[in-house]
């Protein structure tokens, strides 16, 4: 029972980190390009795989399978700046956090035996996920919900202008719009590529460990590591090098000061999103072993983390927003739950004990 709390432990913490490591962006104070910022962020994740094995006495591994599963997170980070881009963060978080849940899900409960586990109950595993969209759905739009509650009490009252936290509903819906116009998001061709962008977000984001499960076992684990950070950089280096050459057209004069600040900052995203990377990577290892189908949901839950440094130390979810978000938030949980009682791996003598605990 003990090692079963010990890997949902480990895996709340992995889903903390992977909430977290978004907001050292916002510590630079001129905006950097957001792919050659991603090419920092690779920088950090191999900066922080190097040592792995040295810390827990493993000898390095490089297996190819672990540079795939670089190559894989290189590709989720590309393709959620084209979807905010396009759609916006909000809606492309959304759909890619969703996307993420239902492609880990299925690799839990339909994928090859090195990855899939024995389910408890399909209905309720399937009910769960169901679960885990809606929560996600409403924490990712929660003042946008907000906005529109407000709107619908103010034409039944008396037609005003109501208070959403400190911004008048009506200047919020024009900041709102102002927003979605300068992300590109009211064409409809460019609409469609971003949820593209964001639907393939979910799909490299919710396989990017599943290479692991196929490294032979005196290969696998933490000893691992090392070959994702390469592959990350490996790919991180040719996408931010195609990128410079094919958009990013004519001279650029930045500040080395700006340059040194994001390097830095993309470093220190780099390393905590690494080690939300490892906590998962430990959850899924012996002794604790959680099923990569209950594992990768968890870590989806980064969005409510990510949230409450909005609401705490951004200040940017406030009013009946808030209360939007923390029942997103409560929905969330309670799929993640019902997926950790039911879902791949529900059978195993590990998430019986977990069953026992939550119970």
């Amino acid at each position: 029972m003990a090692t079963s709390l010990l890997g949902l432990t480990i895996a709340v913490l992995s889903s903390i980190f992977n909430g977290t490591f978004p907001a050292w962006k916002d510590c630079i104070a001129n905006k950097p390009d957001p792919v050659i910022f991603n090419g920092y962020v690779c920088l950090g994740v191999l900066l922080s795989s190097l040592p792995v094995p040295l810390v827990t006495g493993d000898r390095y591994a490089f297996p190819f399978y672990g540079v795939c599963a670089g190559g894989l997170f290189v590709f989720a980070a590309l393709f959620s700046f084209i979807a905010q881009t396009k759609v916006g963060l909000a809606t492309a978080q959304a759909v890619w956090s969703s996307s993420a849940i239902l492609v880990a899900f299925a690799w839990g409960a339909f994928g090859p035996s090195e990855v899939a586990a024995p389910m408890a109950s399909l209905l309720l595993s399937l009910l769960a996920v169901l679960i885990i969209i809606a929560g996600a759905l409403i924490v990712v739009n929660c003042r946008d919900i907000a906005r529109r509650i407000s709107r619908s009490s103010s034409r039944e009252a008396d037609g005003g202008q109501v208070q959403i936290g400190t911004v008048p509903a009506a200047e919020s819906e024009a900041q709102e719009q102002a927003n979605l116009t300068s992300d590109g998001g009211t064409n409809v061709s460019d609409r469609l590529m971003g949820l593209a962008s964001a639907a393939s977000v979910g799909i490299f984001g919710g396989s990017v460990l599943v290479p692991f499960k196929f490294i032979p076992q005196d290969s696998a684990g933490l000893r691992a590591v090392p070959s994702f950070g390469v592959g990350a950089l490996i790919v991180g280096i040719m996408v931010t090098a195609a990128y410079s050459c094919l958009f990013r057209k004519g001279p650029r004069h930045e500040e080395s000061g700006s340059t040194r600040q994001a390097l830095l900052f993309g470093i220190l995203s780099g390393i905590t999103w690494n080690a939300g990377n490892l906590c998962s990577i430990v959850a899924q290892e012996p002794p604790t072993s959680l099923p990569y189908g209950i594992a990768y949901p968890i870590l989806q839950c980064a969005m409510v983390f990510g949230g409450m440094l909005g609401i705490f130390v951004f200040r940017e979810i406030q009013g009946l927003a808030v209360a939007i978000f923390w029942l997103g938030a409560t929905i969330l949980v309670l799929g993640v739950v019902v997926l950790s009682l039911f879902g791949p791996g529900s059978g195993s003598s590990v998430t019986i004990n977990a069953i026992a605990i939550l119970s």
